[in-house]
């Protein structure tokens, strides 16, 4: 019977403990300005940013859904997917963006890189122009067990 007992305590003990845990990671948000640059398409206007979510545990929640414009051009986030983290290097991987100029519209995949707050992403067209993005992200509040 005290076997029992004790067992029944050491599980709801675990269970509690799991449920009362902190979670681990940050909350991101996007922070400044945002820079497009399309080779061959020039524009002297500030590019605006337009934030699926102003604040997410993670680039997915941050960015997907997310559009650039500028001028004529229209850049939407439609997935991005990140290669295996190595410790002490910048974070990587790949971002699907839907490019839209002046009604033409294409699906281009970039890659991306992350360090010290400062996320950029670069790609090239099917016409070989070289497309690139940056943005300043924030770690507002970071968790750790």
């Amino acid at each position: 019977m005290i076997k029992i007992l004790f067992s029944m305590f050491l599980v709801s003990w675990v269970v509690f403990g799991a449920m009362l845990a902190k979670p681990t990671g940050c909350d991101l948000s996007q922070d400044g300005d945002v820079s497009l640059n399309i080779k061959g398409y020039a524009s002297t206007e500030k590019a605006k940013y337009t934030p699926v979510r102003k604040v997410g545990k993670n680039f997915r929640e941050l960015f997907v859904g997310s559009t650039i414009v500028v001028k004529g051009a229209r850049l939407s986030i439609i997935s991005i997917s990140a290669n295996k983290r190595i410790k002490a290097k910048p974070r990587t991987g790949y971002i699907g963006v839907s490019l839209n100029i002046e009604g033409k519209k294409e699906n281009i995949e970039m890659s991306y890189a992350y360090n010290e707050g400062f996320f950029q992403a670069w790609g090239k067209q099917k016409s070989g122009k070289k497309i690139f993005f940056a943005l300043e992200i924030k770690a507002l509040l970071c968790y750790s067990k």
